[in-house]
């Protein structure tokens, strides 16, 4: 059975210290920059230095992320930031935008790069072409089966797989929806959520009754009682979702993931606390095929949290709760019924009698104050677990994970030194005292002496666990020395765990030759009628992604909606420059626009049975999505019932055509969905057909 990584998340210093006492393997943060989580409280440069040496020093490994779409002007500063990361000792950069993995593995062959579940790998043949870009472990998508990580696994690359945390109802790295809609790039680290909101579905043209409108959004996945059973697999790191989410979160994520892979069983209270931490809603997700109502919680977007009791009933400003669970004062609690939906923290607790306490429990009837009327009836459920805080911050303040090591040490005899060697399973060390052997005169040192003054490790980073002695008898060194010795064996073993080797950077030589594209690509439905043109699913939105494709062997790709008019206009005057050949590009002229591709489908779920079998319903009628906000949005499944949110409208650009015939473009791409006989043939005629 191989190793199993466990890869926590970090957003800030609080979390790091969260992971570490939990006991991951191995974390993974960002910079403020292309880090696709641009509101979490990233690192500086300065404190990512600190945040690498800290976690080498407890052979805990540190993966950046790297994630973000990169436009033109933005790739040198990426590569900079790069080669920084890289010589600063992070172990490896976790890369979407395929032009940033060119040029890293053209010019900093040796860095190590993971890539991001935002290239949406589920097929072998997707990780071969990843090879070939030295690409060393891929993220894979949420949406693989059993079967399919399987299949990866057989590729021989690493896999590292999600077991817990949110997850994007959309393909990863193919939701345009916020960028589009709300100008806000889910690709760059911006996403609004739209996911998260709710809509009413429409069927030809009338709302489709149903009792919950948040039909986009997903439960949380949560594969821990699945992690032995990945490990067995082959699988190589699990990963936890969950930059943006709270140390609570963190640490109980680990430690439960933690005890999955070390055979110990969960119990109930270690379920309730991580619910408690945050949840939407627990699912196996597509791992275990799971559809409908079985991934979805169409209820809510928002945290869940633990059901702990009903209300009773309500007496001026206070209102009655019949407990079900433990509820303490500064607990976090949220109200939800037929029509209320409000949190508050508790900061009152009375009993039945009307006394203050600090807490009830299960089974009790207590009375707290609430400003707002509420239904009898309604649930309370707690959101936030004030217990856990704290039993999570004493943790992080008192318990300092350390490293563990073997201690020898030796010495020839009076006149020669003592020799102190430090060794953790990985790096060895040995420092010699100052001053050699004396003769015993009175008392001779012993092995207690020698055991009790190393054992004096609390303020560094590790922990003596197996003492070795080679020392002959009737020596005397002063308790100065061995003090001063065993400082400077740790400091040495400090600085052997956290050095950094040096960094080979080389000169970006790459020969790109294309040829122009010209002419006009129709698409009818949903497939890619052309397989010789990477299309919008690659991203590209810089020169060196089009020349990455270029290699791997496709004539030429389509500029992503994404990019700006002046975007692309960079992007094809720094391919031709620097590879003194015509940027074969195709840009997006004509039709509605996909903002999403689910592997769900919103029609079955919500007018039949969630299965995915036997419908066709998406094709026998017009079903479309309507937003709070007015907004509505075209549905549209493929023959795999995947999925496709669209725009209402067609996106139409025949007044760039000029422009872009001025920068070198001559092939444009038109997307027909459900447009009418006669609406084609005039885009048609538009075009010159």
């Amino acid at each position: 059975m191989n190793s199993l990584e466990i890869l926590a998340p970090v957003g800030s210093p609080a979390t790091l210290e969260a992971a570490l006492q939990a006991g991951c393997d191995a974390i993974y943060c960002a910079l403020p920059t292309f880090g696709a989580r641009a509101y979490a409280d990233n690192f500086t440069l300065e404190q990512m230095k600190e945040v690498v040496h800290r976690c080498h020093s407890l052979n805990v490994k540190v993966h950046v992320t790297m994630n973000t779409l990169l436009f033109e002007d933005e790739i040198e500063a990426a590569y900079q930031q790069a080669k920084q990361l890289y010589e600063i000792g992070v172990d490896a950069l976790i890369v979407q935008d395929l032009g940033l993995i060119h040029l890293l593995h053209e010019r900093l062959p040796e860095l190590c790069l993971h890539a991001s579940t935002q290239l949406s790998i589920t097929r072998p043949d997707q990780i071969e072409q990843c090879k070939k870009l030295g690409i060393q472990r891929v993220v894979l998508a949420r949406e693989c089966t059993k079967e399919q990580i399987q299949a990866c696994i057989r590729t021989g690359i690493e896999v590292e797989v999600f077991v817990q945390g949110a997850i994007c109802i959309s393909y990863s790295g193919q939701c345009l929806f916020s960028s589009l809609v709300y100008g806000r790039s889910g690709n760059r680290g911006l996403c609004a959520q739209p996911c998260r909101m709710p809509y009413f579905l429409y069927k030809d043209g009338s709302k489709v009754d149903f009792p919950e409108s948040y039909l986009l959004s997903p439960k949380d996945l949560s594969l821990i009682e699945e992690v032995q059973t990945l490990q067995k697999m082959g699988v190589c790191s699990v990963k936890i979702e969950g930059r943006m989410k709270n140390r609570e979160y963190v640490y109980k994520s680990v430690e439960l993931v933690k005890k999955a892979r070390d055979g110990i069983l969960l119990d109930l209270e270690d379920c309730k606390e991580l619910k408690a931490a945050f949840n939407r809603g627990f699912t196996k997700g597509h791992f275990d095929q799971k559809r409908g109502r079985e991934l979805m919680n169409m209820a809510a977007g928002n945290h869940q949290g633990i059901s702990v009791g009903k209300i009773l009933g309500q007496k001026k400003d206070r209102i009655e709760i019949g407990l079900t669970e433990v509820l303490r004062q500064n607990d976090g609690i949220r109200i939800v019924g037929a029509k209320e939906d409000f949190g508050c923290r508790v900061n009152y607790i009375y009993d039945a009698s009307g006394k203050l306490v600090s807490h009830g429990l299960p089974g009790q009837k207590i009375m707290i104050p609430v400003l707002q009327k509420v239904k009898i009836g309604s649930m309370v459920l707690k959101t936030v677990d004030s217990h856990l805080q704290k039993q999570v911050e004493q943790i992080v303040q008192e318990k300092k994970r350390k490293l563990s090591v073997d201690c020898h040490l030796s010495c020839q005899g009076p006149g020669h030194p003592l020799v102190c060697q430090l060794f953790d399973g990985q790096v060895q060390v040995a420092c010699e005292s100052e001053i050699p052997a004396q003769p015993a005169k009175k008392r001779p040192l012993s092995q207690e002496d020698l055991v009790k003054q190393f054992f004096r490790t609390q303020d560094t980073f590790v922990q003596i666990d197996h003492f070795t002695f080679d020392l002959p008898k009737e020596i005397f060194f002063p308790l100065s020395v061995l003090n001063h010795l065993r400082k400077c064996a740790v400091d040495l073993l400090y600085q052997e765990k956290t050095k950094t080797g040096p960094v080979m950077e080389k000169e970006y030589h790459v020969d790109c030759v294309s040829y122009p594209l010209e002419g006009i690509q129709i698409q009818e439905g949903l497939s890619n009628t052309n397989p010789e043109l990477a299309d919008l699913r690659y991203n590209v939105t810089n020169s060196y992604a089009l020349a990455c494709l270029v290699k791997l062997g496709y004539k030429g790709a389509m500029v992503s909606l994404e990019c700006s008019l002046e975007q692309t206009k960079a992007l094809v005057e720094a391919f031709e420059k620097r590879y003194r050949s015509p940027a074969p590009v195709s840009v997006w002229i004509y039709g509605k626009r996909r903002l999403m591709l689910m592997n769900h489908c919103v029609v079955n779920t919500v007018c039949k049975d969630g299965k995915r079998q036997n419908c066709a319903l998406c094709h026998r009628h017009r079903f479309t999505l309507k937003g709070k906000d007015g907004k509505m949005y075209r549905l549209m499944g493929d023959a795999k019932c995947h999925m496709g949110i669209f725009e209402s409208e067609a996106f139409d650009a025949f007044d760039q055509i000029p422009e872009y015939r001025r920068m070198g473009i001559h092939h444009f791409h038109i997307f027909f969905l459900d447009e009418e006989p006669g609406k084609r043939a005039e885009i048609c005629r538009r075009i010159g057909l």
